[in-house]
């Protein structure tokens, strides 16, 4: 079996491509060693026994569990659209606790189907929470509309500023209900034997479109 000499063109072209493949698999192996860590860190920091909200959280708080009490903050709840919650979608809401040293604590704490009434404002909460840093807005995402109270990101520093409270009293973290369990698909090395399964097909069909028929 023969084989006639690429162009320059094409060889140039497939080692792009092979490049590319090579390189999306390698990316895809490296996201998974960080999903593990993630993984491994969410695990550990959750199993820690719950304490009480530090004075000024940052992100290594990140999936601790912390206690939570003080006023609510009046203004009523804020809605959350489109979430599920066992097997139900609905409205995640959420309120504002102040604490006894004035900070203000954006919290999950009710849900309701859609259309269904908001419960009653309770005056004051207790609770043992896991705190979450705020996601950023996708790109897919539509803005929060506060004069309509709908958010579809948490943003503890407008939320309270919708509804006339200290925005630098607000922590850029916030708590959810203590079951709450992280959802976090490790698929990455599927994804990464796929694109290096492209890259082997990609090859073979290099060869057999420059072997030369006798």
């Amino acid at each position: 079996m023969r084989f006639r000499k690429p162009t320059f063109l094409t060889a140039v072209l497939g080692l792009i491509c092979m490049a590319i493949l090579l390189a999306l698999g390698a990316w895809q192996m490296d996201r998974r060693a960080w999903k593990q860590d993630l993984i491994a860190t969410i695990g550990e920091r959750m199993a820690l026994p719950a304490v009480d909200l530090p004075a000024a959280p940052g992100p290594e708080w990140t999936y601790r569990r912390v206690l939570v009490q003080g006023e609510t903050v009046p203004g009523g709840w804020f809605r959350f659209p489109g979430r599920a919650r066992d097997g139900q979608v609905g409205d995640v809401l959420m309120l504002l606790i102040r604490t006894a040293d004035g900070r203000l604590v954006a919290a999950e704490r009710a849900f309701v189907g859609f259309n269904e009434p908001l419960p009653p404002l309770p005056a004051a909460v207790a609770m043992e929470g896991v705190l979450r840093l705020p996601a950023a807005r996708g790109w897919f995402t539509p803005d929060n509309g506060p004069a309509e109270n709908q958010w579809y990101t948490v943003d503890p520093v407008a939320m309270a500023a919708s509804i006339g409270a200290d925005q630098g009293a607000a922590l850029p973290l916030y708590v959810v209900a203590r079951d709450w369990q992280p959802q976090l698909p490790n698929n990455h090395l599927q994804y990464a034997l796929t694109w290096f399964s492209f890259a082997g097909i990609f090859a073979i069909i290099f060869i057999l479109f420059h072997r030369r028929k006798g």
